[in-house]
């Protein structure tokens, strides 16, 4: 890179706070970000470096090794006029090569981290403070920002990208977890959301902050689906349809039009506004999948999962082209889990209902962030760390993407859990079912599924080879010579008749038609019962039958 250099000190770009708009020199520019390039062999990146007295840009391509050391050689040297900013994604293994985790800093005696100051908060939205939930504020007379209703602090910078950004509050004030702009501290000037109102504070670094109020408007999706429909979280299928009805019929247009006080509500609501809040509750409650989804993570994990079948979305060209098949995977879906469970060939061939029970952790609705502390959720503990994409930058003017493992402010219990199923007649041994969503569950991730194996248990009668049944049959000498006629029970419990007229040899095998397993998904077809004679010989033999033998053969 060709840079000229300069004996007198000039300040160099720098990313603007998130307080307020960018500060930079005022002979230089800023530029848009061009993200990296990167192929199977190499990372490269394309930037664009601007000077000052030219006021062209001049684009050039180097590779992110030279990159690194031109960044290197800027720190010693202050550059004037040039204003850069480079923004991109590396691999894990070369991120921690390069000294990642933080702001490094090159100084003459060596290099150093900047360590965050962990500033602690709660974990939840307190009852004084609730009614800032889904509140929009013109922050800093910048940009707008809006507090969901989950506990989401929603802004228009780079680290809160990806719903990263939290707020939360005590009785005391609100605390805006800004990503890496560290945590901010502001207090109402009054306690309800009306026009004047203010939010005045300071942020970690004592630096002065303040937003005005523009208005309260909390869109359907983040409503509590369990409140619309007057439920608690623990609340099952046939609740849930009860209340639907219940409601349904007392907001429905013939009965119910204009405007009406709801409780917990300010003004009055249009019946209409209250019946498509009431549907859309029960259209995600009353689908158990979707109801999964939106107890692990909210509506945004309940479009995520919608279609995602066993982990794939979307098609991907490029795994297509290198034979991967052509389906998107998610990665953001847990990991599946395999149980197996042991079947008796009496359910293998007559069907029946089955039910195994499995330990999961689960997330606990109602207990997390922003929500009032309930007795049953002191048997929550916290959740494991979640996995989030962070922005971290390496030096002046150059920002990185890297995944981060961070502590969650969700809840999580152990919970035994009931996996009902149907074994259809004629299933094989090994069989798997599927129970979507039923994986352990993590904030903020689509829940793998459990995968069920049908592990077929011994008989003392029947042995089961496919769709045909074994079994032995032991007769006598004389019945082998002279005939027989047996009956035995099958597993459905009728009788079969096993006869013979003629001579039965030893070892020999009978097949009769129809009496083996049903065949899955042709339950009106059966395979073959084979059985296989054992002929019982005499262990002595008196002298009369001797010459009784003697004289007939």
């Amino acid at each position: 890179l060709d840079v000229a250099r300069s004996d007198a000190r000039a300040e160099p770009y720098r990313l603007g706070r998130r307080g307020g708009p960018a500060k930079r020199h005022p002979k230089t520019r800023a530029l848009p970000t061009q993200r990296a390039s990167s192929t199977t062999e190499a990372y490269t990146l394309h930037t664009t470096m601007v000077h000052a007295s030219s006021k062209r840009p001049a684009p050039s391509t180097v590779s992110v090794r030279r990159l690194l050391f031109c960044v290197a050689a800027a720190g010693s040297a202050s550059l004037e006029g040039v204003a850069a900013q480079f923004q991109f994604e590396i691999p894990q293994e070369m991120f921690q090569q390069m000294g990642g985790g933080g702001y490094q800093q090159q100084q003459r005696g060596g290099r150093r981290q900047q360590q965050q100051r962990r500033v602690r908060t709660p974990d939840s939205i307190s009852e004084k403070f609730a009614w800032m939930k889904g509140t929009e504020w013109m922050w800093n007379s910048w940009r707008e920002v809006r507090f969901e209703a989950d506990g989401t602090f929603d802004a228009p910078t780079d680290s809160c990208a990806q719903r990263q950004c939290k707020w939360s509050a005590d009785d005391n004030q609100v605390y805006i977890r800004w990503g890496s702009d560290g945590v901010h501290f502001v207090k109402p000037t009054k306690d309800e959301p009306v026009a004047g109102n203010m939010l005045k504070g300071k942020r970690e670094d004592g630096e002065r902050c303040e937003a005005s109020f523009i208005k309260k408007e909390l869109a359907d999706e983040d409503l509590d689906f369990y409140e619309v429909l007057g439920l608690d979280e623990d609340a099952e299928g046939k609740e849930i349809k009860k209340a639907f009805r219940k409601l349904a019929i007392k907001y429905h247009p013939d009965k119910c039009s204009g405007k009406v006080e709801v409780e917990d509500y300010d003004e009055p609501i249009e019946c209409a506004t209250i019946m498509n809040r009431i549907n859309l509750a029960y259209e995600v409650l009353g689908d158990e999948e979707k109801k999964i989804l939106y107890d692990a993570g909210g509506m945004e994990l309940v479009k995520q999962g919608v279609g995602d079948e066993g982990g794939g979305g979307g098609m991907d060209p490029f795994a297509a082209l290198f034979g991967g098949g052509g389906r998107q995977q998610n990665r953001n879906r847990g990991q599946e889990a395999h149980v197996e469970l042991g079947v008796s060939l009496e359910d293998m061939y007559n069907g029946n209902e089955v039910e195994a029970r499995i330990q999961r952790r689960i997330v606990c609705r109602g207990c997390g962030p922003g929500k009032k502390h309930k007795p049953k959720c002191e048997t929550c503990g916290r959740c494991p760390d979640e996995v989030k994409m962070v922005q971290r930058q390496m030096g002046p003017g150059m920002i990185v993407q890297q995944e981060e493992r961070v502590a969650s402010k969700e809840k999580c219990k152990t919970e035994d859990t009931a996996l009902k199923t149907t074994i259809e007649r004629g299933m094989a041994d090994g069989s798997q079912i599927k129970f979507p969503r039923m994986s352990e569950q993590t904030p903020g991730q689509v829940p793998g599924d459990v995968i069920m194996t049908l592990k077929q248990k011994g008989h003392k009668t029947f042995k089961r080879d496919g769709k045909d049944l074994h079994m032995n049959l032991s007769i006598t000498l004389k019945e082998a010579l002279l005939g027989f006629s047996k009956t035995i029970s099958h597993l459905d419990g009728h009788d079969v008749e096993i006869a013979s007229k003629k001579i039965t040899k030893p070892e020999q095998v009978k097949r009769l038609k129809g009496e083996g397993m049903p065949i899955h998904g042709v339950p009106s077809e059966f395979g073959d019962l084979l059985v296989k004679i054992t002929v019982k010989m005499p262990t002595e033999l008196t002298a009369e039958q001797q010459k009784a033998l003697a004289d007939i053969l």
